[in-house]
């Protein structure tokens, strides 16, 4: 009996921790946010993740160091900014130096300047991009309703696709987008926007960014990074459980060979 109690408190013990790696590892998570980049002619970088860091040393993060971090990652010396008359500016994305460029936060454009600091728990999105009409800066920046999502091939999902204009005050206003299509990897599909800019597709097999075109209309490419869910777990979560389970295994062990000596002994 006693020995089934000490098997007992080890397995206790080892579940115990096991769910504290679980939850120290979730603690350990960095703020961190997302960037998308359009070149003027193709998405080039879609919900990249970015963790929190002070790239410019300013003492603060702010979309400025999210920008930096992502072309040290994927466009090494491609970006830059610098002072003008409009507070920080970019002065080179993607390793393109036109200065035709813009940014939104959120689906929101910035009033201010690339410093603009960056919410630690609400994981921003960010979207810089170069103008592709120079002469009538037509480009109409345009979203989904969702901006990430995970599910099951062949699912079925319903999105909604605007794009933004402004009023007379230089206000936001979002439009929907009637009779955009529907583009998987950049891949041309056979859904459409209907009258209220929603469009039901069935999810592919394969995770993908959905965006979109629209004919007559210059669009700053809308992005939403679909991801398959896969039918393992977790890879840090089966290491944890793996991890426990062998503790466990390894201190019942000890405790029925110190039994059994203990018996010999006697």
């Amino acid at each position: 009996m006693k020995t089934l109690k000490k098997i007992a408190a080890v397995l206790l013990i080892a579940l115990m921790l096991g769910t504290s790696l679980v939850c120290f590892a979730a603690a350990e998570e960095k703020p961190y946010a997302y960037v998308n980049i359009y070149d003027g002619k193709k998405v080039v970088l879609s919900m990249f993740k970015v963790e929190k860091t002070d790239e410019d040393g300013d003492g603060s993060w702010t979309i400025n160091d999210a920008l930096l971090t992502a072309h040290k990652a994927k466009c090494k010396d491609g970006y830059a900014s610098a002072a003008s008359e409009w507070g920080t500016s970019i002065t080179k994305l993607w390793n393109d130096e036109s200065g035709a460029f813009g940014y939104y936060l959120n689906n929101k454009m910035v009033m201010t300047d690339v410093k603009e600091k960056l919410n630690e728990t609400a994981h921003d999105v960010i979207y810089a991009y170069v103008y592709s009409d120079t002469q009538t800066w037509s480009d109409a920046y345009s979203f989904f309703d969702q901006t990430s999502f995970s599910g099951n091939a062949k699912d079925k999902v319903t999105l909604t696709l605007y794009y933004v204009t402004f009023d007379e005050n230089y206000n936001q206003v979002n439009k929907t987008l009637e009779g955009a299509t529907i583009y998987f990897d950049a891949k041309k599909t056979e859904y459409k926007t209907d009258a209220n800019g929603k469009v039901e597709v069935e999810l592919p097999t394969y995770s993908t960014v959905i965006s979109a075109e629209k004919d007559g209309m210059t669009l700053i490419p809308p992005i939403c990074r679909y991801n398959l869910i896969e039918k393992h777990g977790s890879p840090y979560l089966i290491i944890i459980i793996v991890a426990t389970v062998v503790i466990a295994a390894a201190a019942v062990c000890v405790i029925i060979f110190n039994k059994k000596k203990t018996n010999k002994e006697n």
